[in-house]
């Protein structure tokens, strides 16, 4: 795995130092160039992060073999994609070997992602219906929500930030959120096959025995794949379900879950019995800080600080 930031002076270095893609950039403003490159590259995916301070028009294919997703992070003005105009909401698309053109604005920063297309048809066969492949095959752009294109380009810088600062940091976790980055984005972008998922009753049902996996196996926390094998649906259904009755993502409520369960321990036992470390590690607790934070956050107190049996 390979991290980088570079500067430089000229779009055209700039374009040639992001691997693996053939293409052009050719400034269109005046004055010296600045621009800003992050990029990590693995064997299976690829993140980048560019800001260019000049207008420029990019041109090229993408890398074959591979699905490109592209965010803008900032615009002083429209971005044209393949001809059309493209906002901060938008995720433009490219498919592998598919020619490309953009005109970017001066000032534009950029955060691209690509995946190989075999791992994401693998786990796409699994979360999308045959429907949806075929808008997916055809479409250009993806419009989002504000707040869920937020939060996926933190993921992404986080793990950006990351591996700059740890040369060691594993692969296989960059690239395992980088798929699902990819995966989040397009299941919120093609929306049109909701009805597949059933009704409220169908998504009570999951959340409520996804709750009792949970708690019983509280000791070694149940992941989201592994309710997924266990009540026999996809990740998007889960997920779907989730948000349709709780209004929160599974790891959220389940956590939250297993909070309640650690205050509703620590109000029924003594100190002297019960510590708080036994009790958090109970439900699957590890690391002390993080089960502390957590634990402040959603109930405004400390552990150490919730009433205990006499």
């Amino acid at each position: 795995m390979q991290t980088r930031i570079e500067r430089f002076n000229d779009v055209h270095l700039h374009a040639c130092a992001i691997l693996g893609w053939q293409q052009t950039y050719d400034q269109l403003s005046t004055g010296s160039a600045n621009t800003l490159l992050k990029h990590v590259t693995g064997e299976r995916f690829q993140i980048f992060q560019e800001v260019l301070d000049k207008r420029v028009v990019q041109q090229g294919v993408a890398p074959v073999g591979r699905l490109c997703l592209a965010m803008p992070m900032s615009l002083s003005e429209p971005v044209l994609f393949q001809g059309k105009s493209v906002n901060a909401e938008s995720v433009s698309l490219l498919h592998g070997g598919q020619e490309f053109s953009v005109q970017a604005a001066q000032g534009m920063e950029l955060l691209a992602m690509t995946v190989a297309t075999d791992r994401f048809e693998y786990f796409a066969d699994r979360e999308f219906t045959n429907n949806q492949l075929r808008i997916l095959g055809s479409t250009a752009n993806l419009e989002l929500a504000h707040d869920l294109l937020s939060t996926i380009r933190q993921r992404l810088l986080a793990l950006v930030a990351a591996t700059q600062a740890n040369v060691h940091f594993p692969e296989n976790i960059v690239e395992d959120a980088t798929l699902q980055s990819m995966l989040d984005l397009i299941d919120h972008g093609i929306e049109q096959d909701r009805a597949r998922l059933g009704n409220h009753t169908v998504s009570a049902y999951l959340v409520r025995q996804s709750q009792e996996l949970a708690l019983a196996n509280s000791e070694e926390p149940i992941t989201v794949l592994e309710i997924c094998e266990h009540l026999k649906v996809s990740r998007r259904t889960l997920q779907r379900s989730f948000l349709n009755v709780t209004g929160m993502r599974p790891v959220e409520y389940l956590r939250s879950v297993r909070l309640n369960a650690v205050r509703r321990r620590l109000r029924a036992t003594c100190a002297e019995n019960f510590t708080v470390s036994r009790v958090a590690s109970d439900f699957g607790f590890t690391h002390l800080g993080h089960f502390a934070g957590s634990y402040k956050a959603l109930f405004a107190e400390q552990p150490s600080e919730t009433p205990r049996a006499r």
